[in-house]
């Protein structure tokens, strides 16, 4: 009986963890538009609300979202970022085509 009641003890520990772990979510355009967002990598991405990106890296151009994830044009580069937003805020940018992968947050 005892082995029986520590056995559903650890099952309930582990649902109510899994429960509480937030997924990430595919960034909205909401997410992005009229912001800047700081990575970890050191570049600065500016997304203005008409579609005009702006990084420190890559330069000036234009950013929109795609069924495949947001699509980051400039006169150095052409690419889709997947980009995830963090349960606690933050951002998680995968660019499989230029093997990156960075996070970051709103910048201050």
């Amino acid at each position: 009986m005892r082995r029986h009641l520590l056995s559903l003890s650890a099952a309930t520990v582990l649902s109510l963890a899994l429960v509480s772990a937030a997924p990430a979510a595919p960034v909205r355009s909401a997410d992005l538009s009229g912001k800047s967002i700081c990575w970890d990598n050191g570049s600065k991405s500016s997304y203005g609300a008409g579609g005009k990106y702006s990084n420190n890296m890559s330069g000036e151009g234009t950013w929109s979202m795609t069924a495949g994830g947001v699509h980051i044009h400039t006169d150095r580069y052409d690419y889709v970022a997947s980009i995830q937003k963090l349960p606690d805020g933050t951002f998680h940018a995968e660019v499989p085509s230029a093997n990156i992968k960075t996070t970051g947050g709103y910048c201050k």
